[in-house]
């Protein structure tokens, strides 16, 4: 939807090529320009979203652009911290005052669209957020954006406002769908009700919407004079690379999202005299297919049964507790014997399918009785006990 592909865009700032062979692209080459700084692979019925490391030298300096994609494998984020550490300075986007460094402990998050929708896509697509995971306190970490004074400037000179940036978005989206449509190069159309049925939901999510990203950096592109949200912040973010190398730096890094790049290598390679001289990728999504973290068709049908022996146990200490009592709290093995021709039947489990001993034990509050199993973790107490409670009349309602 294009509407959505414009949010997209605001929030990860991602240029990608989908499906491509690496050895293939031209702009992967240690010494090629213009280069790809995000792809995709496809890698049988999945594949991985990678970014790029591109290195530059220009006499005894190194210059390092890290590919930024704001959602990411937890993993992507650890070897770009990593490799952060190898800098002299690593200049980093973030509209906001210089002195504000994002911690993992935000207080600021407050109602933000796009924080929103960062959040959303993390959560959806399991993966973790760029702004929790990057260590922003690093000594070496130097500041290269515009305030949010300078952001409301340049849109202002420019004509600009977020809404408009987001219809222009809009449109370039409805135009690029038609065309893909009229080519017969449109995205394949799939089920995502049935696929979250079938335990491939945030597979078939992930998949599909890396495979799509490349329409991100057309998507990306202000009008013939550039816009405030690239080209103005490229700009900035080269008059603090500029001091730097005034300073003596000799290793930096520069690390923006993906889609601020190729105006940023252009300027690099044609006006301040650096040349190309490496290019690595990271894995930032791993998409292989794999069922989701939280559905297991066999586990659910083994929960199932759970349920339903506690709910016949919980019966038979039901009748258990009008013959003696509260005050003798019989085992599982005693309850199965002793009603096996009542309510059980015979051959009735006495623990789950994971072995532990289903327990009979009172409730903290009142005098009914409760069964239990611990789970699939085998461990008392957790989120994944089983429990019914022996109703006041008739029949078990589950906790």
């Amino acid at each position: 939807m294009p509407w959505f592909r414009a949010g997209v865009v605001l929030c990860l700032s991602a240029a990608f090529a989908a499906g491509q062979d690496p050895a293939a692209v031209p702009g992967d080459a240690p010494d090629r320009t213009p280069s790809d700084f995000v792809r995709f692979v496809v890698d049988g019925d999945g594949g991985h979203l990678d970014t790029a490391i591109t290195t530059y030298r220009k006499g005894e300096v190194t210059l390092q652009l890290f590919g930024a994609v704001h959602i990411a494998d937890v993993a992507c984020y650890q070897v770009l911290n990593d490799r952060f550490t190898g800098c002299d300075v690593l200049l980093y986007e973030l509209v906001a005052a210089p002195g504000d460094r994002p911690g993992k402990q935000r207080e600021d998050r407050g109602f933000n669209p796009l924080s929103m929708l960062q959040q959303g896509l993390k959560n959806s697509l399991e993966l973790s957020f760029q702004l929790d995971e990057i260590d922003y306190q690093a000594p070496n970490f130097v500041h290269a954006d515009m305030t949010p004074q300078e952001f409301a400037d340049s849109m202002r000179e420019r004509g600009e406002s977020m809404l408009s940036i987001m219809l222009n978005m809009m449109q370039s989206g409805m135009k690029m769908q038609q065309e893909q449509q009229q080519s017969g190069s449109a995205p394949a159309q799939f089920d995502l009700v049935k696929a979250f049925q079938k335990g491939e939901g945030r597979h078939t999510l992930r998949l599909n919407f890396a495979q799509q990203m490349e329409q991100i950096e057309a998507l990306a592109i202000g009008g013939k004079d550039g816009s405030t949200l690239l080209e103005g912040r490229n700009e900035k973010c080269l008059e603090v690379l500029q001091r730097e190398l005034a300073a003596g730096r000799k290793r930096i890094g520069i690390y923006y999202g993906a889609a601020h790049f190729p105006h940023m290598e252009k300027r690099l390679v044609e006006d301040l005299g650096f040349t190309k001289v490496g290019h690595e990728w990271v894995v930032a999504w791993d998409c292989k297919k794999r069922p989701d973290v939280k559905y297991d068709r066999a586990l659910m049908r083994q929960r199932a049964y759970v349920r339903d022996d506690l709910a016949r146990l919980g019966m038979a200490a039901k009748a258990w507790r009008n013959r003696h009592g509260t005050d003798e709290l019989p085992t599982a093995a005693a309850l199965a014997a002793s009603e096996a021709g009542v309510v059980t039947g015979p051959g009735f489990p006495v623990q789950d399918p994971w072995g532990t001993d289903y327990v009979v034990r009172k409730r903290p509050t009142g005098s009914r009785l409760e069964v239990a199993s611990a789970g699939q973790d085998r461990q008392w107490g957790t989120a994944d006990d089983l429990v019914e409670v022996e109703a006041r009349r008739g029949g078990l309602f589950g906790r």
